[in-house]
């Protein structure tokens, strides 16, 4: 009797652990997406990266606060307003980083600043086919950052200065 009492307890204490551990795992899961969330693919839509005389084929991926656009080499992060980080794009090795504080924009490179520039407010303006936002800046010349949104509130176009060359970085959708 105490043998298949000890062999009962042996089974529930096996079994209960395995639920506990399939309940665990979810738990992790959890906290675990709450902290390092997994990319999410965007609608499917495909755009083009344009710097200087490089050009590619990018796909947007939402990742925390911001929406990476990527291919195999490149990665262009934008926060909504910013492009705030480009790598690879046949010249941003290492990357580049975009830091805001205030009115002022600081391009960042492995820790180091190698350029500040003073940029104003966005401004809403209508355009033909949805909304323009402008942000003029100032660094040792004058520029001018743009966002397209059509009627249907999507960002279509986003041109940006994102290194000292003042050099636009421009991001289109393809329309399909």
């Amino acid at each position: 009797m105490l043998i298949i009492r000890a062999v009962a307890l042996s089974l529930t204490l096996m079994l209960s652990g395995c639920q506990y551990f399939d309940v665990q795992s979810s738990q992790l899961s959890s906290i675990k997406n709450a902290f390092f969330p997994s990319p999410k693919q965007l609608p499917d839509s495909r755009w083009s990266v344009l710097f200087g005389g490089y050009s590619a084929v990018v796909q947007p991926v939402s990742v925390e606060k911001s929406t990476l656009f990527v291919n195999g080499v490149d990665t262009v992060s934008f926060n909504g307003w910013v492009v705030t980080k480009v790598s690879g794009l046949d010249g941003f090795t290492p990357a580049w980083e975009i830091k805001d504080s205030g009115n002022e924009r600081a391009f960042v490179v492995n820790g180091r600043v190698v350029a500040k520039h003073q940029c104003a407010p966005w401004l809403k303006y209508d355009a033909e086919a949805g909304v323009r936002f402008e942000q003029d800046c100032v660094g040792k010349q004058a520029y001018t950052n743009t966002i397209l949104v059509d009627s249907l509130g999507q960002i279509t176009d986003i041109q940006q200065v994102v290194d000292s060359s003042f050099m636009v970085l421009r991001l289109s959708l393809i329309h399909i």
